[in-house]
Order: structure tokens, then sequence, then C-alpha cells
């Protein structure tokens, strides 16, 4: 009898960790960004706190530095068919899938973050709209603090940018380097300092952050932060893989996501100052942006805004007057 019961519980006893396996969920999460990038620790935060708050039932691994072998452009596609479950996906890289995404990465539409935010609330049902079309939606943002240019030669105006050889990231800054002269180049943020040793970039655009991950005062001298635009990343869920999900996890997600996003819009100023320090620490020049150059970047981007809006359509128009009527511009 004795014997039997111990059978009988070593049975229970497997059927309950077969039954918790099988109620474990893995997503594997592309990101871009290196491990260090607060980018990267704000996910693997968000993952440990869905880990916790779930009991393991949902396990989000990280892969950084997109290790999972996708590029910018094709991240939308890639959730949207099911080869990944959950993915890092910055707002100015995918128009060419999805235009209207690109609103929040337009030049010079906002001065700070507030703004930024400001137009991305402004935004979220359009886009809630367009990415429902590519079956998936988004958990939580993030903002970069705003881009400005490295250089190996100060610049002080329009006119000091043409020539340079420039690292750009997105459809706005192939639009910029048009419109200003640049010999401008879109890659992948790996494929930049091997292009910058080989003599086919001397320049890149990109954030205070993002200089500092690439040590850029090894192969550059200036920072000029004309802040053409505070890009925004979106992490956005496959929906066939979020329809799997109990409802009661799903709620979980969503409101450990709502934390996460205010924590990571908050976080970008601090960035922008720490990583600001960094650059002039390690020797590099960072130059303000006078009146006169101020107000040539704006008209620049008055025009390329108003370009790209009517390719973009009604929705978009639609948006950037609003928003340009509370901020008053």
């Amino acid at each position: 009898m004795n014997k039997a019961l111990l059978i009988l519980t070593g049975l229970l006893f497997s059927l309950t960790l077969f039954s918790n396996a099988m109620a474990t969920t893995k997503w594997d999460l592309h990101l871009n960004y290196p491990a260090g990038n607060f980018h990267s620790k704000g996910a693997q935060k968000f993952a440990d706190e869905v880990a916790k708050a779930t009991n393991g039932e949902l396990k989000i691994v990280l892969h950084p530095g997109s290790s999972l072998g996708f590029k910018g452009p094709e991240l939308l596609r890639a959730v949207a068919e099911g080869q990944l479950a959950i993915a890092e996906i910055p707002t100015g890289m995918v128009e060419g899938d999805a235009p209207v995404l690109a609103l929040t990465a337009q030049p010079f539409v906002s001065t700070n973050a507030f703004e930024q935010r400001l137009l991305y609330q402004l935004s979220k049902p359009v886009y809630a709209k367009n990415l429902k079309k590519f079956n998936q939606m988004t958990l939580y943002t993030s903002v970069w603090p705003f881009s400005g240019i490295y250089t190996q030669r100060a610049v002080n105006s329009e006119s000091d940018l043409k020539g340079l050889k420039m690292r750009v990231y997105d459809g706005t800054g192939l639009s910029f380097g048009k419109a200003t002269g640049i010999a401008a180049r879109k890659m992948p943020f790996s494929e930049v300092y091997p292009a910058m040793k080989a003599g086919l970039l001397d320049s890149m655009y990109t954030s205070s952050a993002s200089g500092v991950d690439a040590k850029a005062w090894e192969i550059l001298k200036y920072f000029t932060p004309i802040n053409i635009v505070g890009p925004v990343n979106m992490i956005n869920v496959n929906m066939t893989a979020w329809n799997k999900l109990d409802k009661k996890i799903r709620t979980i997600v969503l409101e450990v996501a709502a934390r996460m996003e205010d924590e990571m819009w908050n976080l970008a100023g601090d960035m922008d100052r720490k990583s600001r320090a960094t650059l002039i620490k390690n020797g590099m020049a960072i130059n303000p942006v006078s009146k006169e150059f101020r107000a040539q970047l704006n008209a620049i981007g008055e025009t390329l805004r108003d370009q790209w809006a009517k390719k973009a359509g009604a929705d978009a128009q639609a948006i950037l007057s609003q928003y340009y009527k509370i901020t008053g511009r």
C-alpha cells in the first residue's frame, strides 16, 4: 500500500512538473542596441518584472545587438510574419512598409521630450490602426535623446554640412542629407565604425547616448546638438503570440508595460546629460547651435515635413495640424 502510494505521489509530481513546463511561454526579444545601452537595460527590467509578476508563466529572453540577424527596416514584417514574437522597432526605420509610423521621426518637429511625447500620444490611434494591419501591437515605447551630428571638423552653419559623408539611420536622415548637400548613407549601427576606418564615412547622425556606445571620440572630434529628431522605439508583439496568452497574463503585461513607458520617457533627458558629460570627458567638443544656424535648420525641417506629409497621407497631415495648433508652431 505504501509502495503504491509512493508511486502515485511520484506520478502526480511528474504531472505537476509537466503542467508547469507547458504553462511557461518563452518570447525571444530582438533588440537593436548593445546590452549596455539604456534601452536594452530598460527591456531587461521589463522582462524581469514580467517574469516576476506572472510567476514565470511568461519568460522574455533578450537578444541585444541585433544578434538574431534582423535589420531595422525588416522588423515590422518579421513580427507580422511571426519570425519574431516580439521586437524593438524604431519608428523611423520602417516607413518603407508603413509611412505614417515615421511621423515621430520628422526633422525638427519637436524641441524637447515633452513635445515629442505629445506628438506620440496624438499619433497613437493611427499607429495602432496601421500596426493592426501588420498583425502586431505596441506594448510600450521609449525615446532617445535628440540626435545631433558627429564630425571631424566644426559645423556652425548650413553651408558647413555640404560634402559630409554621413551615416544616417532612417529616411529622415536621407532627406536631410539631400536637402543640405550631405552624402548620406543609411546603414546599421554595427557597420559604422568599420566604414569610418575605411574612409567611407567622416560623420554620423545619432544621439549622445549612441555616441557613447560607439566611443565616437576615437574617430570623431565634434558633436553638434542640432536636435534633428528624438527617435521613438516601439516594443511590438505579434498578435498571434499575444492572443495565446491567458487573459490574466495579458493584463499583467500591459500593467508592467505602462509603468515601463513612463520610466523610459522620463529617463531620456537624464541619459542625454550623462552621455554629453562622457563625451566631453573623453575629449569631444560639443558646439552649441547659434540662433542663425537654428533658423536655417528649422526652415529645412519645415520644408521636409511638408514634403513628407503629402506622401504620408491624410492621417499624418491631420495629426501634424493638431500638434502645431497645440504647440503654437
